[in-house]
């Protein structure tokens, strides 16, 4: 149905609100409304001219006093259950929380610059503690990262709705086999890390911060198709298994949160929109597209592809219990779980997730120009890693410690906050992808615009790529080592792509970072320089990113 919705707000006189409406896969309608007095009124959803749905709602001068919170062990109480109408009103949140105008990117230092803005959030400060007013010292402090971001999200809304929540403590799996999983926590029973805290607002950050912080990483979202022990279950390809708040994770371990599905719209096409966490907090808006979701069917990975979070029930006796495979596939509300993912070899699987929300024949031009506009975007996104690593390291009178093998992707500390072997792994891997287009017009020439000869079509496109790397507005810029700015076109890192294998250092000086050549004006200015010997192993890991995929946990050398 093209007819949006709209709010109104009933009494003598029907007064329309000025309404901001999204349709699909939950349609919804938001505005914002400020009473003239205390008192009851009656907001109603009209669709096409009828009221369709109406609620009543009491306005008073000062918040209800809050009753005391117990019992001691809790994070927050369950006062609601979770049903079809609240996890549609969960996406609907969540699309607001993560907006962007079409074509722009939404990017945030942290999720509590997307919670602490009363524009997005639609739960800002619902529960009258000044909870998400980041000038108060007592405000909710969230900057998770890719692997806690869908986790804290779905926490912050069950708290702020007093809904249960649940997690589970996983293997990070290896040697072919995927994570496995131990027993539930939940809000009412966080188990071990978590401690009472003297307010409300203290508790729930412990938990944030503690538990999900310390008890959730990439493995969670891994665990096999068809493991009922687990925090995610597989759901079908369609507009309601993908609407906001479903899970990606890819092969190698990255995670995205689905925060929108955007259907085609003049010549904008349709696309699935999601956001990513990095080891900094730092949060982007990301297209659906083969360069970023990373896909991998193989088991050997673990369970791979989109999912959504297991509902929770309250069994007898009040324990908050996590729905099985089954009991989700026996639901008449549910029902939407599926484990044919794994026979969707990469190609199929791309096109199955595009043509939900644009139908083929494609434009292999436009499609071309938003996936080298994706890699820009990519590209950019590192620099200020990049840039945040130099500083950190000119204040350092010794080099960060670098790890040995297969720890180079996945160490703690200054290694993990300052270098960057995942995020330049993911920018190479989307160079591919750019690049493959042409063979995909030449393979499958019945999904996109030919004119009859995709052999001529193919032809064409590896020029107009040729040029679109070249294009200045695709250029990045970023900061050498003596405070000159510098630019490279994307050209520039396709020629570069030896240098940008061994470039995640950050005790190399920004220069080397971005894999300038040797001789170059541009290395000219680099002042500083990885040891040797840390050197000789990147060169000797080089060929994990040459070969575009990260090491196996006990990897020593590729």
């Amino acid at each position: 149905d093209d007819v949006p919705l709209s709010l109104h707000i009933l009494g003598d006189d029907d007064e329309p609100l000025a309404t901001r409406a999204r349709l699909g896969l939950p349609s919804s309608a938001t505005a914002t409304w400020t009473p003239d007095a205390a008192g009851e009124y009656t907001i109603a959803v009209v669709h096409d001219g009828v009221a369709i749905a109406c609620r009543k709602v009491q306005v008073v001068t000062t918040p209800p006093e809050r009753p005391p919170f117990a019992p001691k062990g809790r994070a927050w109480p369950v006062e609601r259950a979770w049903t079809p109408a609240e996890e549609a009103l969960y996406s609907a949140w969540l699309r607001e929380l993560f907006a962007a105008p079409r074509g722009d990117a939404a990017g945030f230092a942290r999720l509590d610059q997307a919670t602490g803005d009363p524009a997005r959030n639609l739960l800002h400060d619902a529960l009258g503690l000044r909870e998400d007013d980041l000038d108060q010292a007592v405000a909710l402090r969230l900057k998770p990262d890719g692997a806690d971001l869908p986790y804290v999200v779905r926490a912050y809304w069950s708290w702020k709705r007093r809904l249960p929540f649940a997690y589970r403590k996983c293997q990070r799996g290896g040697d072919g086999k995927a994570p496995r999983c131990g027993d539930a926590r939940t809000n009412l029973d966080p188990g071990p890390g978590f401690t009472m805290q003297a307010t409300e607002l203290a508790r729930v950050q412990r938990f944030l911060f503690r538990n999900i912080g310390w008890g959730v990483h990439a493995g969670n979202a891994r665990t096999a198709l068809g493991d009922s022990s687990a925090d995610l279950y597989p759901v079908r390809l369609d507009l309601r298994g993908l609407r906001p708040g479903a899970v990606y994770t890819d092969p190698h371990g990255h995670i995205f949160l689905v925060v929108d599905l955007l259907p085609a719209e003049g010549d904008e096409r349709g696309t699935l929109l999601a956001v990513d966490g990095n080891p900094d907090g730092s949060i982007a808006r990301r297209r659906f597209w083969e360069g970023a979701f990373l896909w991998d069917p193989d088991p050997a990975h673990g369970g791979t592809g989109f999912k959504r979070f297991r509902p929770i029930v309250r069994r007898d006796g009040g324990k908050l219990v996590q729905l099985s495979d089954a009991e989700i596939l026996e639901s008449a509300d549910l029902g939407d779980i599926w484990t044919g993912h794994a026979e969707l070899p990469g190609v199929s699987f791309y096109d199955a997730v595009v043509a939900l929300v644009d139908a083929p024949p494609w434009d292999p031009s436009q499609i071309q120009r938003e996936a080298v506009a994706a890699l820009a975007e990519l590209a950019r996104d590192r620099v200020e890693p990049v840039a945040r690593g130099v500083e950190y390291a000119r204040e350092r009178k010794r080099p960060i410690t670098m790890p040995s093998g297969w720890e180079v992707f996945e160490a703690t500390g200054a290694w993990e906050s300052y270098s960057t072997p995942g995020r330049d792994l993911r920018l190479l891997i989307a160079l591919d992808a750019v690049r493959r287009l042409p063979d995909r017009v030449r393979e499958r020439p019945n999904l996109y615009v030919t004119n009859g000869d995709p052999e001529a079509r193919a032809a064409a496109l590896a020029d107009e790529l040729a040029a679109l790397l070249r294009d200045p507005q695709h250029a990045i810029t970023y900061t050498r080592s003596d405070g000159s700015p510098w630019t490279v076109s994307l050209h520039d890192l396709v020629d570069r792509e030896a240098a940008l294998e061994r470039a995640y250092n950050p005790n190399d000086c920004p220069e080397l970072r971005w894999g300038a050549p040797d001789g170059s004006d541009e290395l000219a200015t680099c002042s500083f320089r990885a040891p040797a010997d840390q050197h000789a192993r990147m060169e000797a890991y080089r060929g994990w990113l040459h070969q575009r995929r990260p090491p196996k946990r006990g990897d020593k050398s590729p």
